[in-house]
C-alpha cells in the first residue's frame, strides 16, 4: 500500500480547517491540523509532515514567523511550506518570500489550485528526496573507499564534522601513520603472470583494507605494494595508537596465512614489512585543479614510511614517539630496542623497536 503523504493544515479558523480538511481527505492525504503557530511547530517537530499549509494571520505565532524558523532549521528546511494570505496581500508575499515560502494561496482558496499546488511541491519534494538519496549514497561510496563504515556514518549523520574534518583546507593534527609494504613483490611480479599479480595484489589490499577499516583506520593512499593509513584522522580517536597497533598485529598475522596459501599455489615467497609513528601532520586534499588527493604530509609521515622501508619480512618497526602513546600495551605484546639508525631527514640517531608478540 502507497504512503499516504502527510499535510498540515494551520489555521485559527475552525471553518478553513474544516474546508482544506475535507478537500485534501478527498484526494487520500493524511491530514494533521493545528490552530496557531506554537502548535504547528510541535506537530512538525512531532510529525514531519510532507507540507505544510500555513495561514499568515494568527494568534502567538504568526505563518512567517513559523516560516522563517522551518527554513532555519536544517531538519525542516525542506519541508514545502505553502502560506495562505489574503487575496490583495501584496506585504504577506513579500515577507514570505524572504521567509523561505515555497508557494502561495489567495483567500478564498479554491479546490482546483489547492490541489494542483499541493500536488506540483510533493512532486518537487520527491525529487529532491530522490536526488538526496542519490547523493547520500555516492557519497558512501566514496567515503567508504577510505574510511571504516562507522566512521561513514558518523559524517553523513553528523555533516558539521565533514564541515570541519573534510573540507578543502590544510589541518594539522596528532596522528599515527602506519604503513604496510609487500616484502618480495618484484620477484612475484616477475615470475607470475600480469593477471596473477594484479589477482594478488586485490587480495592483499582488500586484506588489509578490510583490517583497517576494522579498528576506523582512514586509508590515504595506495602506490605500487605499499598502503599508507592514518588514525585519530579525519576524526579524533583517544586510543589511536592503540589501535594501529593492533592493527599491525592483525595485518601481521592474517597476512601470514595468505603468503602461505601464494606459495602453495604460485611457488612465490612474500612478507608483509610495516613501520608506525606518531606525530603531527597536515591532513587535506592535495593536487591540482585537475586532480586532487585527500591525504597526509609532513614529517611523521615520513618518518614511518622509513621505518616501513627497514622493516624485513613479518617485521613491524615502531618509534619512540608511538611507543609513549600507548597507555596499555596489549597482553602478549613486547617491544624490543633495536640500535639507533639514522632515517633519512634526520640529523640525529632514532631510536627504533620492534614489535614482537608472543606465540599462543
Amino acid at each position: 500500500m502507497a504512503y499516504a503523504k502527510r499535510i498540515l493544515v494551520v489555521d485559527d479558523e475552525p471553518d478553513n480547517l474544516l474546508l482544506f480538511s475535507r478537500y485534501l481527505k478527498g484526494e487520500d492525504y493524511h491530514v494533521l491540523t493545528a490552530t496557531d503557530g506554537v502548535d504547528a511547530l510541535e506537530v512538525i517537530g512531532a510529525e514531519r509532515p510532507d507540507l505544510v499549509l500555513l495561514d499568515v494571520l494568527m494568534p502567538n505565532l504568526d505563518g512567517i514567523s513559523v516560516c522563517r524558523q522551518l527554513k532555519a532549521d536544517r531538519a525542516t528546511v525542506v519541508i514545502p511550506v505553502v502560506l495562505v494570505t489574503t487575496l490583495d496581500s501584496k506585504d504577506d508575499r513579500v515577507r514570505g518570500l524572504d521567509a523561505g515560502a515555497d508557494e502561495f494561496l489567495s483567500k478564498p482558496v479554491y479546490k482546483e489550485e489547492l490541489m494542483a499546488r499541493v500536488r506540483s511541491l510533493l512532486r518537487w519534494r520527491a525529487a529532491r528526496d530522490a536526488l538526496e538519496a542519490a547523493r547520500m549514497a555516492e557519497l558512501t561510496d566514496t567515503f567508504n573507499r577510505y574510511v571504516s563504515p562507522k566512521i561513514v556514518e558518523t559524517i553523513l549523520a553528523h555533516p558539521e564534522t565533514a564541515d570541519t574534518a573534510l573540507k578543502d583546507r590544510n589541518t594539522r593534527v596528532e596522528a599515527v601513520i602506519l604503513f604496510a609494504d609487500l616484502r618480495g613483490f618484484t620477484q612475484m611480479s616477475e615470475a607470475l603472470p600480469p593477471e596473477n599479480v594484479v589477482k594478488l595484489l586485490n587480495e592483499f589490499f582488500t586484506l588489509l583494507t578490510e583490517i583497517a577499516h576494522s579498528f576506523d583506520g582512514t586509508i590515504f593512499n595506495m602506490a605500487g605494494d605499499s598502503l599508507l593509513m592514518g588514525f585519530n584522522v579525519p576524526l579524533p580517536q583517544h586510543d589511536a595508537a592503540n589501535r594501529a597497533l593492533r592493527a599491525a598485529v592483525t595485518m601481521q598475522k592474517e597476512f601470514e596465512r595468505h603468503a602461505v596459501e601464494w606459495h602453495k599455489q604460485f611457488g612465490v615467497r612474500v612478507g608483509l614489512g610495516i613501520g608506525i609513528n606518531r606525530g603531527e601532520i597536515i591532513v587535506g586534499n592535495v593536487g591540482s585543479p585537475t586532480y586532487m588527493n585527500y591525504t597526509v604530509i609532513g614529517d611523521a609521515v615520513n618518518v614511518a614510511s622509513r621505518l616501513k622501508d627497514r622493516a624485513a619480512s613479518g617485521e613491524t618497526l615502531v618509534s619512540q614517539a608511538m611507543t609513549n602513546a600507548l597507555d596499555i600495551v596489549p597482553s602478549g605484546i613486547t617491544f624490543e630496542g633495536l640500535q639507533p639508525v639514522r632515517l633519512k631527514g634526520k640529523s640525529d640517531l632514532q631510536p627504533v623497536y620492534q614489535l614482537k608478540q608472543q606465540s599462543t
